[in-house]
């Protein structure tokens, strides 16, 4: 029996030990502990915790934008995860072998899949909102390099704007530190700073905050879908839904 078959069954049996029928309830508990003992599962093991993973392709780039890294972390405090950047191989269309990075949220099942679609929907409609950005406000704009750094702190402000009640949340810790401690186990992961293609702008000028309350105006606009949750957690990003 591999692993994966024997943490389902420990799974069940510790699901039934919390029935209200003491007979079956000790009767099951005696049976997950027997597994465990077998098959040298620990009862911390991560996956008997339920820690789970999603995935997600947001620029694909490994040094992502200011706004996409604080859009996936936000989504992830929310949803009580950790986001990391995880590499991996696409075929282009040429038949190519591109790399590319993925956002991978890692957390208490089914948190993880949920983050992974929050970020989807908004990541979208972000791009939708810098592409209209662009080209209702950038029109006059000649050099390419400025272009992409007006519309980077218009995104920043969406971003802020559409994630504003995050910064409110306190996630569990116990349940982060059983999460940090799958990550170092499970991945190896490699910490570097985001691009801020704003780095050096002047922050004291009329078009730095015109464009970063554009920004904000255009992410009170921010929907998700509340189907596969009921609508509850994802309320807390502070959009509508």
């Amino acid at each position: 029996m591999n692993k994966q078959a024997v943490i389902e069954k420990i799974k069940k049996c510790l699901a039934l030990s919390k029935s209200a029928n003491q007979h079956e309830a000790a009767a099951a508990l005696r049976q997950a502990m027997a597994f465990m003992q077998k098959y040298k599962i620990d009862a911390n093991d991560p996956e008997l915790l339920g820690i789970a993973e999603a995935s997600i392709l947001g620029s694909g780039s490994q040094k992502p934008t200011v706004f996409e890294a604080v859009l996936a972390n936000s989504i992830a405090k929310m949803m009580g995860c950790k986001a990391i950047l995880s590499g991996d191989i696409k075929i282009t269309k040429d038949l190519h072998f591109k790399k590319v990075a993925s956002w991978t949220f890692i957390g208490f099942d089914p948190a993880p899949e949920i983050a992974s679609y929050a970020f989807d929907v908004l990541y979208r409609q972000l791009k939708k909102a810098r592409s209209v950005f662009i080209s209702e406000n950038l029109k006059r704009v000649q050099i390419k390099a400025n272009k992409v750094k007006r519309a980077d702190l218009f995104c920043e402000g969406w971003v802020l704007e559409a994630t504003k009640l995050v910064s409110e949340l306190n996630p569990n810790k116990d349940e982060m530190d059983q999460i940090q401690a799958y990550v170092q186990q499970k991945h190896n992961v490699r910490n570097s700073e985001p691009t801020d293609r704003n780095k050096k702008t002047n922050t004291n000028t009329d078009r730095y905050h015109n464009d970063l309350h554009a920004g904000r105006q255009a992410g009170k606009n921010a929907k998700l879908n509340n189907a596969m949750n009921g609508g509850t957690p994802l309320t807390k990003l502070g959009v509508s839904t």
